[in-house]
């Protein structure tokens, strides 16, 4: 996408999902990066009468800043593509993937197997079909989580059988269980096909993991940036976020996320989030200030690489 003059940009926002708060202040974040380029801004706290404004409005690009349910997972991507107007972010297909933490897990280790360096993912447990929430045929700790969704909501550490809870009790119904893996949290943003750098991300002692407060509450995670881990785990970590972001076709930015392992020097990636988040504790927009690119800076090149499929 070209950048002209006086662009008018449609912001996207909001939304009737889980992650709706999050979105909103991804968006607020995002609308000042815009103004600062000199776009018109309008914006939309997205819901389903909105496509009505939307088509009134006639932007001439529209920047996704929702997240989870319907704006990450390839609804309004597919919208957007059949108004045939310009979008930031990924696309139909790679966003429904990412989205699905299972096919995405299946097709990055089926099309990285044979290569020389393939990438690991945490072993898959089978959830024991009863009333609480434990697995089958593994003993220590494990993670349960949401097949679709993102911010860590719904996402649990069981470090014991008898703590795993009542499956009626649970906000989602398709739930997938992991061993619990490394010790250590990375994470690596990728933009416009260059990985940025490696973060790694150390909660505060009420967190075990990088859960949503520790992500969102000013103060309950500490982000080391440059993460000290051995150059070989570090470009290890990038060239495995930017086989994903390829594999699967995202476009703009997309970030991954990693366990490491540092007892036995080893790697596992997690998963790739095709609308990362934009907040004021977000990683994608702390890793690129660390590359000398600015949310003002960021927010355009993702407009520059705007475009709809169809």
């Amino acid at each position: 996408m070209k950048i002209k003059s006086e662009m008018h940009i449609v912001l996207l926002k909001g939304g009737y999902g889980s992650e709706r708060q999050v979105s909103l202040q991804s968006g607020n974040a995002c609308s000042i990066a815009l103004k600062e380029n000199g776009f018109k801004v309008s914006e939309i706290d997205f819901n389903q009468s909105s496509v009505i404004e939307l088509i009134k409005l006639k932007p001439d690009v529209c920047f996704n800043a929702l997240h989870g349910q319907y704006g990450e997972d390839g609804n309004i991507q597919g919208l957007l593509n059949i108004l045939k107007i310009p979008y930031t972010h990924s696309g139909v297909t790679s966003s429904s993937i990412a989205m699905n933490k299972i096919h995405f897990k299946r097709i990055i280790t089926k099309a990285s197997e044979d290569t020389t360096d393939p990438i690991n993912f945490p072993k898959s447990l089978e959830i024991n079909d009863g009333k609480t929430l434990s697995v089958k045929n593994h003993k220590g700790p494990y993670v349960i989580k949401p097949i679709n969704g993102g911010s860590s909501i719904g996402v649990l550490l069981v470090k014991d059988n008898n703590e795993a809870p009542l499956k009626k009790t649970w906000p989602n119904k398709y739930l997938m269980a992991e061993k619990l893996v490394g010790t250590r949290e990375l994470t690596v943003t990728v933009l416009k096909d260059k990985p940025l750098c490696v973060t790694e991300i150390k909660t505060g002692q009420n967190n075990d993991f990088y859960n949503y407060d520790a992500k969102y509450v000013s103060g309950a995670s500490f982000h080391e940036l440059p993460a000290q881990i051995p150059e070989v785990v570090s470009q290890q970590a990038m060239s495995w976020a930017l086989k994903a972001h390829q594999i699967i076709g995202c476009k703009g930015i997309s970030r991954s996320d990693f366990r490491y392992d540092p007892n036995n020097s080893k790697l596992f990636m997690l998963e790739i989030n095709t609308q990362p988040g934009m907040t004021k504790t977000s990683l994608a927009p702390e890793q690129c200030a660390f590359c000398n690119i600015n949310m003002a800076k960021m927010v355009r090149i993702l407009i520059e690489e705007a475009t709809y499929e169809c």
